[in-house]
């Protein structure tokens, strides 16, 4: 029986709201965390052992975040959206989720990319924001409450 499992009921995510202030972004179904990969960058040269191409590891990537909301036309989260996009601006992002005391949070600067909304006849209305990860993220326990 598993001790270590837990759902994501709870999580948050907020959004820089262009004024410095961390605004947070109502409703979210689902979320993707940044996913770090390094790059290979070749070094083989002309004695490389055995012919074998050898490579280093290069610069870090996270890649994109997705995340999925209860969409409201118009709404806070549909105008903040919409501005980051227009702006272009980097902004700063936090994602706190469960981890069995205060949460866990991750910090870091996106360029938000996307804002696709779905609009289907018989079910919720439903949207995902997409953005890039730019720089470093940091990960910590929360203290003291999320």
């Amino acid at each position: 029986m598993t001790t270590a499992a837990r759902i994501g009921m709870g999580a948050t995510v907020k959004l820089d709201n262009a004024s410095g202030a961390l605004t947070l972004l109502g409703e979210p179904t689902s979320i993707t965390l940044p996913n770090p990969q390094v790059a290979d960058v070749e070094a083989t040269h002309f004695g490389s052992p055995n012919r074998r191409r050898e490579y280093i590891a290069g610069l870090i990537e996270d890649g994109e975040v997705t995340f999925g909301f209860n969409y409201v036309p118009g709404g806070d989260v549909d105008v903040l959206v919409m501005t980051a996009i227009e702006d272009g601006k980097a902004r700063t992002m936090e994602v706190v989720i469960p981890d069995g005391t205060n949460g866990y949070k991750f910090t870091f600067e996106t360029i938000v990319k996307g804002w696709e909304r779905n609009i289907p006849m018989d079910d919720r209305m439903t949207a995902t924001l997409t953005a890039r990860v730019t720089g470093p993220v940091t990960a910590a326990a929360v203290s003291g409450g999320a």
